[in-house]
């Protein structure tokens, strides 16, 4: 779906790197490949956004200190995209 600033460009064509990370991203997000094929127009984007949600979604607090509590996380994630009126 567009907005008001236009579709943006989505790869077609993946590449062996980024045809696993797609194969990881369905296995462990979803089947809508849509962000990710938006995202990987861009490999500086890609691999910032992938390495976040590593980060993020990663580790487990009880196994890692350093790791996010997955309701905060998901406290912040409804609060960007209402923030951002985004409805996913």
């Amino acid at each position: 779906m567009a907005n008001e600033h236009g579709y943006l460009p989505k790869v077609t064509e993946l590449d062996d790197k980024q045809q696993r990370r797609l194969d990881t991203w369905y296995a462990k997000a979803y089947t809508d490949d849509n962000l990710f094929r938006t995202l990987a127009a861009d490999e500086t984007t890609i691999d910032l956004f992938l390495g976040w949600v590593g980060a993020v979604y990663g580790g487990h607090p009880d196994e890692d200190p350093g790791a996010l509590d997955r309701h905060m996380i998901e406290l912040c994630r409804i609060r960007m995209a209402n923030r951002n009126e985004c409805f996913h």
